[in-house]
C-alpha cells in the first residue's frame, strides 16, 4: 500500500484489511490470489529497494519469498479460466504480470497480461454496463481503477517490448476512477473530493498513456512498410498534428494542473497523504518523457542537434526526481531509460563532430551517473553503470590515440593537418582523404566515424531474460 498502491491503486484499503482479518483468503480462492500476487510484488519491490528510510524491512524471510508468493498465487488461478470468473482473478493476473516485469520475466509478463485479456474479454470487463447489476460502489471504484491501471500497463508493454495493443480507449466505456479517498469510499456511497485529490493526478497519467497509445499506431504507420497488402490506415488515417504540435498540446494540459502534479523534485516524507502526491508528480513526469521519446521516434529525419536536445530533457527531468521516487517506480523506469540509450546511441554510431562527440559523451556520464544511483536496488540494472562508463572510456582512449596521430596525417597538396577532429573516416574508423579530379583534396573538416567494435555494442541494462534483449528490435524501429 505504500510503494505500489501509489502507482496502482488496485485495492481499496479498508476493504482490503477488513478482508484479510477476517481470513477471507483461506476460503475466496480468487481473493487468495491476488492478496499472493500483491505480496509477491510487494516484497519484489522491497527487495529491489523501493522502501524508504520511513519504513522498515526486515530481511528474515526466506531469498524467495516474492516466488513464494508469486508460485502461490500462480497455482490459485485455474488452468480452465471460465472457473476463473470475477473480479479477484482479474486483478490477479495483473498482479502477476507486474510482478513479472520486476523479475524481468518478459515471457510472464505476456503471459499473465494475455490471461487479463481473455478474461476481460469473457466477462466484458471493457463496458461498464456488462459488469453484475449487484456489485457495490467499493468494487465499481476498484473495477475502475484495475481496468486504466492494465490498459496503461498494455500500452507501456507495447512501447517498450514491441507488443501488440490489446486494448483501444475508443472501446472502452470504463469512467476514470472518482477522486475519493478510500477512508470516504464506502460500498452504498461514493462522493468526489471538493478540493484537488491526488487520483486527479493519476488520471492525467491515463491521459498520457492514450495519446500514448494513438503515437503507437502513427510511428508504425509511418516505419512499416508491407509489400504484401495495401495500407488500409494511409486511405483512412491522417496525421494533422506533427509530433511538436501533439507534444505542445499536451504540455498545455499539463500546465493547467494543480501545482503540486508538477512538483515532481519534492522529497519522500514519510507522510502517506502527502507522498502520494510525490508519486503523482513523479509518475506524471516520468510518463511524460516517455510521451517526448515516443512522439520524437515519429519523425525519422531528426539530426544530432535534435536528438541531443531530447536526450538532455529526458535526463534532466530524471535526475530531478527524487531517487526515493525512482526506486518506487521501479523496474518500468529501466525501460524508459532503455529509449534515452538507444537514442544516445544511433548519435554515436553515426557521423560525428567534435562538438557532437563532446556532448553526446557528456549525456553518457550523465545516464551512467542516473544508472549507478538506481542500480543499488534494481537488479535489472545492476552493473550498468559500469559498464558504461568502461565504454565511454575505451572511446575516450580511441580518441586520444588518434589525436596523437594528428602531426603524422598531412595533406601533401595543401600542408593541412587532417585527424579525427577534423577529418572524415572511413570503414572501421580510419582516416582517409578524399580525391577530387585525381588529386588530394583537402578532407572533409570536423566529421569523423567511430570505429563499429566501439559502438556496436552497448551495456543497456536490458538483457533480462536468458541473455537476449527483448528489446533492440523495437527500439531500433522507434527511436532510429
Amino acid at each position: 500500500m505504500d510503494v505500489v498502491y501509489p502507482i496502482f491503486p488496485l485495492f481499496h484499503g479498508p476493504t482490503l484489511w477488513e478482508r484479510v482479518h477476517r481470513r477471507d483468503h483461506l476460503f475466496d480462492r480468487g481473493f487468495f490470489a491476488s492478496v499472493m500476487a500483491a505480496c509477491a510484488l510487494a516484497s519484489a519491490r522491497a527487495r529491489d529497494g523501493a522502501l524508504n528510510e520511513y519504513h522498515t524491512f526486515r530481511k528474515n524471510g526466506p531469498e524467495q519469498q516474492s516466488e513464494i508468493f508469486y508460485s502461490a498465487a500462480a497455482d490459485a488461478i485455474s488452468k480452465d479460466l471460465n472457473k476463473a470468473q470475477g473480479l479477484s482473478f482479474l486483478r490477479a493476473c495483473g498482479l502477476l504480470a507486474m510482478t513479472s516485469i520486476q523479475y524481468g520475466q518478459i515471457a510472464s509478463m505476456h503471459q499473465y497480461l494475455g490471461h487479463f485479456c481473455t478474461l476481460s474479454a469473457m466477462q466484458q470487463f471493457h463496458d461498464e454496463t456488462h459488469w453484475p447489476q449487484n456489485i457495490s460502489m467499493v468494487e465499481k471504484e476498484e473495477r475502475r481503477r484495475l481496468y486504466w491501471s492494465m490498459y496503461s500497463m498494455d500500452v507501456l508493454s507495447a512501447v517498450v517490448f514491441n507488443g501488440v495493443l490489446k486494448f483501444q480507449e475508443t472501446s472502452a466505456n470504463v469512467q476514470y476512477p472518482t477522486e475519493v479517498d478510500d477512508e470516504k469510499l464506502t460500498a452504498t456511497s461514493c462522493y468526489a473530493a471538493v478540493d484537488e485529490h491526488w487520483l486527479r493526478g493519476w488520471n492525467f497519467t491515463t491521459d498520457l498513456y492514450r495519446v500514448l497509445e494513438h503515437t503507437i499506431n502513427r510511428v508504425r504507420r509511418n516505419h512499416v512498410h508491407r509489400e504484401d497488402r495495401p495500407s488500409i490506415t494511409r486511405l483512412l488515417v491522417t496525421d494533422e498534428y506533427s509530433d511538436v504540435q501533439v507534444m505542445d498540446n499536451i504540455m498545455g494540459l499539463y500546465y493547467q494542473l494543480p501545482g503540486r502534479f508538477k512538483k515532481y523534485t519534492v522529497q519522500v516524507t514519510g507522510d502517506h497523504g502527502e507522498d502520494l502526491y510525490g508519486f503523482q508528480a513523479a509518475n506524471i513526469q516520468a510518463t511524460l518523457q516517455l510521451v517526448r521519446m515516443t512522439l520524437f521516434s515519429v519523425n525519422i529525419t531528426h539530426d544530432v542537434y535534435q536528438k541531443c536536445q531530447v536526450a538532455d530533457q529526458l535526463l534532466s527531468s530524471f535526475h530531478s526526481i527524487c531517487p526515493r521516487f525512482l526506486h518506487a517506480i521501479s523496474t518500468p523506469l529501466v525501460y524508459h531509460l532503455g529509449g534515452i540509450g538507444h537514442i544516445l546511441a544511433s548519435v554515436m554510431e553515426g557521423i560525428l563532430t567534435e562538438d557532437s562527440y563532446q556532448r553526446v559523451r557528456s549525456l553518457l556520464v550523465s545516464m551512467a551517473d542516473l544508472l549507478e544511483g538506481l542500480e543499488s536496488g534494481l537488479q535489472p540494472t545492476a552493473g550498468a553503470s559500469k559498464g558504461l562508463r568502461t565504454q565511454i572510456e575505451r572511446i575516450d582512449q580511441y580518441m586520444l590515440a588518434q589525436r596523437r596521430l594528428l602531426p603524422n596525417i598531412i595533406d601533401p597538396q595543401t600542408s593541412a593537418m587532417a585527424g579525427p577532429a577534423s577529418q572524415r573516416m572511413g570503414h572501421g574508423g580510419h582516416p582517409y582523404p578524399q580525391q577530387v579530379d585525381g588529386y588530394h583534396a583537402q578532407p572533409a573538416l570536423n566529421e569523423f566515424h567511430l570505429p563499429q567494435d566501439l559502438v556496436g555494442q552497448w551495456p543497456w541494462p536490458f538483457d533480462l531474460h536468458n541473455g537476449t534483449s527483448h528489446h533492440d528490435t523495437h527500439l531500433q524501429g522507434f527511436l532510429g
